[in-house]
């Protein structure tokens, strides 16, 4: 229509709801996608490191039991 075309011309657009945006709406879209796929890596991420954790911990006591057995040989 004329008065989305005038907005358009602006720089401006409505989204779904009627709201006044400075963003194109597909760009909107696929930042609200990337937002989305950011924060299920940061949750990946999150994960990976309680794993990296938990088996750096396991080695530890591993060593520690290593070392306390070498000292009971001697």
């Amino acid at each position: 229509e004329m008065a989305q075309a005038a907005l358009g011309a602006a720089g401006l657009h409505l989204d779904e709801l009627n709201k006044l945006r400075v963003l194109e709406p597909e760009a909107a879209q696929q930042t609200g996608q990337l937002r989305e796929e950011c924060r299920a890596f940061l949750d990946k991420i999150a994960e990976f490191q309680k794993i990296v954790g938990s088996l750096i911990e396991l080695v530890d006591q591993l060593a520690k039991a290593a070392e306390s057995d070498k000292m009971k040989v001697l």
